[in-house]
């Protein structure tokens, strides 16, 4: 297992991964925004599935690709847990 970093403008995001990941797509999302702040006024101290991840990254949609290609071809498409989502950029994993 290692851990990823990447330093968008938005934030700095990591992930405990097995795999190679070179990019990441960030996407602004106010429903994952809106779980992220509900969490945070909640007091709760755990959660899963997709709101984990959302909370983890502060809000943010990222998405992790192993190519710059896989990467620009999942920036085309519509985010499955919130088509509204909007992408902020592409951005490559810290060495």
């Amino acid at each position: 297992m290692k851990t990823i970093k990447v330093i968008t403008p938005v934030g700095e995001f990591t992930r405990s991964t097995k795999s190679d990941y070179t990019h990441v797509v960030v996407r602004k999302s106010d429903r994952a925004k809106s779980v992220y702040d509900k969490f945070l006024s909640s007091g709760e101290k755990s959660c899963s599935g997709v709101d984990a991840r959302w909370i983890k990254d502060c809000g943010f949609v990222v998405t992790y690709h192993t190519s710059l290609r896989s990467a620009a071809n999942a920036a085309q498409q519509k985010y499955r847990y919130d088509p509204a989502a909007e992408v902020i950029g592409i951005y490559e994993v810290a060495a």
